[in-house]
C-alpha cells in the first residue's frame, strides 16, 4: 500500500474516531446544537461542532504528506484561513454571531488565501483588458466566489448528512476530473481534496440520519471553504470551461442559495434572514421522508456530476452540455415555485 492510500485511511480513521470522541465530550459538557432559527425539522438535542474533527485529521493529514511545505507560502496560507474558519464557526456555535460578524470572519480569511496564497488567473482569459483592471477583478471574483460557496454549504447544512453528501459527491467528481483531465492544479491542492474526501467520509457515519452530531457551522463554513478555496487556487493556466466545472459541481448549494437570497430581497425581507423556504424544507413540506430528500439532492448533484464528466470525455458536445445544463437550472427554478404552491395548498 502505497502512502498517499495509507494516509487516506488514516484520515478517514482519525476523522470517525475523532467524531465519536466529540460526540461523547459535546453530551458530557451539553455542547449541543442551539438551531437559534428554527429551522431543523425535530427538537432533538444533538451535539455540534463536528467540523472540529475534519479540520483536525484533515490538516495532520496534509502535515504527514508535505512536512516542511506546510509551514510556508501557499499551503500556510491555506492553514492559516482555515483556522480564522473554524474559529469563526466555534464561536457561531457557543454565542451565535450576527450575520454581519459571521461575514467579516469569511472574508478575512478569503482575503488571506489571496494574499498570501498568491493566487493568479491566467491573463489570457481577458487578453484585452488592462493589467490593473484584471487584477481587481481577479481578487473581487476570488473573494466572492470564496464567501459565497462557503455561506452556500453552510445554508445547505439543514438536514442529517446532506451538507456532507452533497460536498462528497462533488469532491468525488472534482477528484476524478482533475486526475483525469486537468492540466491546471497544484498536486498539494489535488491532494488537498483527496484528504478533504477522507476527513468528510469518516464524518458521515456519525452524521447520517438520525444524526449522533453535527457539522455546526465549524464544519459546515469549513468545507465550504476549503472547496472554494482549492478550486480557486493554482489556476494560472485556467480556461473559461476549467472555472465552471467547481461551479456545476456546486450546482445544489449554489443553486439553493441565490434562489433564497433573491427570493428574500424580492419580498423586502433580509437575505441573511433564516427561513424554512431552502429546498430540502419544500420537499419535507411535500411529504418525502428526511433520508430520501437527501438522496434526491444527492441525486440531483450526481445528475451534474455526470454532466461536468461528459463535459471532458466529449469536449464537441460542451455547447450541448452547457444547454442541458441551464435547462436543469430552470427546471429547478420552476420545481421550487411548484413545491411552494403544492405545500400552501
Amino acid at each position: 500500500m502505497d502512502m498517499m492510500a495509507m494516509v487516506f485511511i488514516g484520515v478517514a480513521g482519525l476523522s470517525w474516531f475523532l467524531t465519536y470522541a466529540l460526540c461523547k465530550i459535546a453530551v458530557r459538557y451539553q455542547w449541543y446544537d442551539k438551531d437559534s432559527h428554527g429551522i431543523k425539522e425535530k427538537g432533538l438535542q444533538v451535539p455540534a461542532l463536528g467540523g472540529m474533527a475534519l479540520f483536525v485529521s484533515f490538516w495532520l493529514g496534509v502535515w504527514v504528506l508535505f512536512p516542511q511545505m506546510i509551514w510556508q507560502g501557499n499551503l500556510l496560507s491555506v492553514l492559516l484561513a482555515s483556522a480564522v474558519i473554524v474559529i469563526t464557526g466555534i464561536i457561531d456555535d457557543f454565542v451565535e454571531l450576527t450575520p454581519i460578524k459571521k461575514t467579516l470572519g469569511i472574508l478575512v480569511a478569503a482575503n488571506i488565501v489571496y494574499f498570501m496564497g498568491q493566487i493568479t488567473f491566467s491573463t489570457k482569459l481577458l487578453p484585452n483588458l488592462p493589467t490593473q483592471w484584471f487584477e481587481l477583478l481577479t481578487y473581487v471574483a476570488t473573494i466572492s466566489w470564496i464567501y459565497a460557496v462557503t455561506n452556500a454549504v453552510n445554508l445547505l447544512d439543514g438536514l442529517d448528512g446532506l451538507a456532507g453528501s452533497v460536498s462528497l459527491t462533488s469532491l468525488i467528481t472534482l477528484v476524478l476530473i482533475n486526475y483525469y483531465f486537468s492540466q491546471s492544479i497544484r498536486l498539494t491542492n489535488f491532494v488537498m481534496l483527496i484528504l478533504l474526501t477522507a476527513a468528510i467520509i469518516g464524518f458521515l457515519p456519525h452524521n447520517w440520519y438520525p444524526a449522533k452530531i453535527y457539522l455546526g457551522d465549524t464544519g459546515a463554513l469549513f468545507i465550504g471553504f476549503m472547496y472554494a478555496t482549492l478550486t480557486v487556487s493554482g489556476l494560472k493556466n485556467a480556461t473559461f470551461f476549467s472555472l465552471l466545472v467547481p461551479v456545476v459541481l456546486y450546482a445544489v448549494p449554489i443553486f439553493d442559495t441565490v434562489y433564497a437570497m433573491c427570493r428574500r430581497v424580492l419580498s423586502g425581507q433580509s437575505p441573511t434572514q433564516g427561513d424554512r423556504e431552502h429546498l430540502h424544507h419544500r420537499l419535507l413540506r411535500f411529504g418525502l421522508p428526511e433520508k430520501q430528500v437527501v438522496w434526491v439532492m444527492v441525486g440531483v448533484t450526481i445528475l451534474f456530476s455526470a454532466l461536468a464528466v461528459l463535459s471532458h470525455l466529449y469536449p464537441e458536445l460542451r455547447r450541448e452540455l452547457i444547454l442541458t445544463i441551464i435547462s436543469l437550472v430552470l427546471g429547478m427554478i420552476l420545481g421550487m415555485k411548484l413545491l411552494a404552491r403544492l405545500n400552501n395548498k
